[in-house]
């Protein structure tokens, strides 16, 4: 049979052909999803969230929101409604009360289809398809209240899942009031499967202490250097070639990363003219075909990554008018000191002891870089790239280890094979030349 490169290796949204099952992780998914529970899927970007997905649940048995920074739970819940053909009509608002610290208002009428005979008080439309009666009821929902989501969904769901991608994209207020709705929809069977780029366990559970014991979480890291083989060797069966001369070398260059290994074994065979399954001697992919790969990869993370770090110190200069103390510039000496510490300290987690002593060492106003400041940098790091539209995020705060951890993981991949001196200085430094103040936009 004849498979197409891009069929067999790469990162794509449908599974690829060289996924393998993982005991650890989707024998505890496949256990998670009929237990009752909740469950979060979670790692760093491109490491098979998605294709776990993909490989265990059929396409019909689930309901599939993407999110993004604008997305809000009302938002969710009408996707997931107009999923399974429930309609739903806006009417009046009505200001009822307040839930997790803002406003909730009435506003949807949604007609649920019943065979058979309904309440005469209620709105009802008569159709006569294949001579069965079906009745309309046209019922005051507020979609923006989980009881009276689950209602619906309860009628409605018929045992599919609900799947939530990139749910890291949602702005943390959002990410806190579905903590506290996912408590509501577990006490009604309705099972969500949350996917999140974060390397920390219990991440819901900090918004909402009532879900522990009510989630379960499935993290998709760490991949051992056994189940790379096994993707390689799949993927050789399937199109003809021999990877055995830099299979090592492939896997060691890619740092713990599926979706680079992924991505690299595909470029290996395009540079050696595989598109397709070949016939006869099976292809062998040599040193140069890897290292062709390799410099194709870390110029297209490059472009993305630079562009990240240039956003993420973004400064605008004060004004007369404005007051306040001067910037401490976190952002930007964060981003210096990923580009100069040794790559075995980034890749082991930075604690947040080691930032403060590694920015004090570099920073131009040491005595005034206090651990409170950067505790706060810190918490909200998220959402400062959230709101400097990075996505995927490249790094994150772990609160309760209160570490730093690379979640990206290209990033690995491209520091190791680019010149981090050469983009440190070309990134703009808010303090040559004597320019004066400046702010950060984080802060």
């Amino acid at each position: 049979m004849i498979y197409q490169t891009n069929d067999v290796f790469g990162v794509r949204s449908k599974l690829i052909l060289s996924y393998i099952e993982r005991q650890h992780v989707d024998q505890s998914f496949k256990e998670a999803i009929i237990e009752g529970n909740e469950v979060i899927v979670y790692g760093s970007s491109k490491q098979g969230k998605t294709s776990l997905i993909l490989n265990n649940i059929s396409e019909g048995n689930y309901v599939k929101v993407e999110c993004s920074p604008q997305t809000n739970p009302s938002d969710i819940y009408k996707s997931v409604l107009r999923q399974l053909n429930i309609r739903f009509t806006e009417s009046e608002t009505t200001e009822l009360r307040e839930e997790h610290g803002g406003k909730v208002s009435a506003g949807f009428k949604v007609k649920i289809p019943f065979m058979g005979d309904t309440n005469a008080s209620a709105e009802i439309q008569d159709k006569n398809q294949n001579a069965k009666i079906i009745k309309e009821i046209l019922v005051e929902y507020n979609l923006e209240l989980a009881q009276d989501v689950s209602e619906i969904l309860g009628k409605t769901l018929n045992g599919r899942y609900i799947v939530i991608e990139n749910f890291h994209y949602l702005t943390l207020e959002v990410q806190e009031i579905l903590s506290y709705d996912l408590r509501v929809f577990q006490d009604h069977g309705i099972i969500f499967i949350i996917l999140g780029i974060w390397r920390e366990a219990n991440r819901l559970v900090q918004f909402n202490g009532d879900l522990l014991d009510r989630i379960t979480e499935i993290p998709v890291e760490p991949w051992h250097l056994e189940d790379f083989f096994k993707v390689i060797e799949k993927g050789e069966k399937l199109l003809n070639v021999d990877f055995s001369k830099i299979k090592d070398k492939l896997i060691k260059s890619s740092f713990d990363s599926i979706g680079v290994v992924q991505e690299v074994c595909k470029h290996c065979c395009l540079s050696a003219g595989i598109e397709s399954t070949t016939t006869g001697e099976p292809t062998v992919i040599t040193e140069q075909h890897l290292e062709l790969a390799i410099q194709k990869k870390a110029k297209e993370y490059g472009v993305r990554h630079v562009r990240n770090f240039e956003s993420f110190i973004d400064i605008t200069r004060k004004t007369s008018s404005q007051s306040g103390k001067l910037s401490l510039a976190f952002p930007y000496y964060l981003i210096k000191l990923l580009l100069t510490i040794d790559l075995d300290s980034i890749e082991q987690g930075l604690l947040r002891s080691t930032l403060l002593e590694k920015i004090r060492e570099m920073h131009h106003r040491a005595d005034d870089v206090r651990s409170g400041d950067l505790g706060a940098f810190l918490h909200n790091i998220t959402q400062h790239q959230i709101n400097k539209k990075i996505q995927p995020p490249f790094v994150d705060y772990d609160r309760a280890g209160k570490i730093l951890k690379v979640i990206d993981s290209s990033l690995y991949f491209f520091l190791r094979h680019c010149n981090r001196q050469e983009i440190l200085s070309d990134l703009q430094n808010p303090f040559d030349n004597n320019q004066g103040d400046f702010q950060f936009d984080f802060e």
